[in-house]
């Protein structure tokens, strides 16, 4: 099991959000190189099931903006998907690049960095994404190695339940007079609030609840985070973070 407190690692991890989108096209090999040379501890990335079945780095709901295809992931097989461009839009520079395969990231992290897996569940609940995903991280031995993570509490379920040993972490948007009630029966060992959502009072009693509080989102006011004790701070670029 990956762990993700503070007070076992000495410090704040820092994670690498979509690997390093502001130097690199988001979800592609040269934003994880990127945030690995950067320094970050974790890479972050986002995963869906192809109508193949195979488990796929893509962000966004559609296809369109990325690559001028109209669809979902779901609608398509992944051989289809990789003749993509999906670097062109970043910039020139990156034209051509495709879309990775989870198996492939896992093998080119594996005793390297960890890896943040986000499972992106929505319009399409399939459960199969959640099999696969825990399959391949099996496959390749890293279940202390990564750190899965969604909005979906039901896919959160299904991955503790296929393997307890996995670390899973619920994101989560808005201000709750409890958000630990929002846990339910999902043992999971983080919580993932917004930023732009997150107090002091609710770090602490996510922290004194025995979780780790993993904060997201686009809104990083990094001095007050730091100043908070937060669990992990996330970044678009690790290379120009400092904890100083």
């Amino acid at each position: 099991m990956f762990e993700l407190r503070r007070e076992r690692n000495g410090r704040p991890l820092l994670v690498g959000h979509r690997g390093a989108m502001e130097v690199a096209p988001e979800n592609t090999l040269p934003a994880f190189e990127a945030g690995l040379a950067g320094g970050a501890d974790l890479l972050e990335l986002d995963v869906q099931l192809t109508a193949d079945e195979q488990v796929i780095l893509f962000h966004d709901t559609d296809l369109q903006y990325k690559t001028g295809i109209r669809g979902q992931i779901g609608h398509f097989a992944a051989d289809y998907l990789r003749s993509l461009d999906v670097g062109s839009y970043f910039d020139p520079q990156f034209a051509g690049l495709q879309m990775p395969l989870l198996d492939e990231m896992l093998a080119w992290a594996k005793d390297r960095v960890a890896l943040m897996i986000e499972l992106k569940h929505g319009p399409i609940f399939d459960p199969r994404l959640d099999q696969h995903v825990v399959r391949l991280i099996e496959q390749h031995g890293m279940e202390d190695q990564v750190v899965i993570i969604s909005f979906d509490q039901f896919a959160l379920r299904r991955v503790k339940q296929m393997n307890p040993n996995l670390t899973a972490s619920l994101i989560y948007v808005g201000r709750f007079c409890d958000p630990l009630a929002l846990i339910g029966d999902v043992p999971v060992n983080a919580l993932s609030p917004a930023t732009d959502f997150l107090t002091l009072d609710e770090v602490k009693l996510i922290q004194k609840a025995g979780y780790a509080c993993t904060p997201g989102g686009f809104y990083w006011d990094y001095p007050t985070l730091l100043e908070w004790g937060v669990d992990t701070i996330s970044t678009n670029n690790p290379g120009a973070f400092s904890f100083q």
